[in-house]
C-alpha cells in the first residue's frame, strides 16, 4: 500500500503556488475516484473529489518535502 506522501511524485509544485500533474493517476476520495491527467493544473480552491488537492499537496509537502 502507498504512503500518502507518495501523491507528491505525481506533481510539480510550481513557484506561483500552482500544483502540475506531472503523471497520470487515479486519485481515490471517500466518496469518488478521479482519473488525473498529466497537465492538470489545481490551484487553492479547486476542489477535487471533495478535496481541495493544491491545498492537502502543500500540507504533504510540508511535512515530506516537495
Amino acid at each position: 500500500m502507498a504512503a500518502p506522501h507518495d501523491i507528491l511524485g505525481f506533481f510539480e509544485h510550481r513557484t506561483d503556488g500552482a500544483w502540475i500533474c506531472v503523471k497520470p493517476f487515479t486519485l481515490n476520495t471517500r466518496s469518488t475516484q478521479v482519473d488525473i491527467r498529466r497537465g492538470m493544473r489545481f490551484e487553492y480552491g479547486r476542489r477535487v473529489g471533495g478535496l481541495d488537492l493544491a491545498e492537502y499537496l502543500e500540507q504533504l509537502g510540508s511535512q515530506f518535502g516537495s
